[in-house]
Parts: structure tokens; sequence; C-alpha cells
């Protein structure tokens, strides 16, 4: 299982033309950033993992960050 950090960002870099976006920030994957995630106001959770180049998307932030240390 892999350690799994979602950092959250200043609220400042959320990007005002996405009305559907909560919260974003960095993603740290065993102490080393590893892509970036984001909370939306539908209630999922996505993670962009950057050596992957796909995003993961689940129903919670539980959900994200157990999907991550499994399968990261």
């Amino acid at each position: 299982m892999h350690k799994v950090k979602l950092e959250h960002n200043d609220d400042t870099a959320l990007d005002p033309a996405d009305p559907d976006l909560v919260m974003r920030g960095s993603l740290f994957i065993d102490c080393h950033e590893a892509g970036w995630w984001e909370a939306r106001h539908d209630g999922t959770w996505m993670a962009h993992l950057w050596h992957a180049g796909h995003d993961i998307v689940e129903a919670s932030r539980e959900r994200l960050i157990e999907h991550l240390a499994r399968d990261a």
C-alpha cells in the first residue's frame, strides 16, 4: 500500500470559469508529488496521475485515497 496525501491548495487557485469545482490541490504518493486532485460540487473526487496520464474518479475522498493507495 502506498502512502497518499491530498494537499489542499489556496482557494484563490480555483478557476472561476469552472463553477463545479470546490477544491483542488497537489497529490503526493510516498512523499513525492505525483499529480493533482480536485473535488466537485456533485460529490466526486478526481486525481490526475502524471506518470499514468489519466484521471481517476471516485465517489468520495476516502474512496479516492483507497484507490490511489492500492493501485498508484
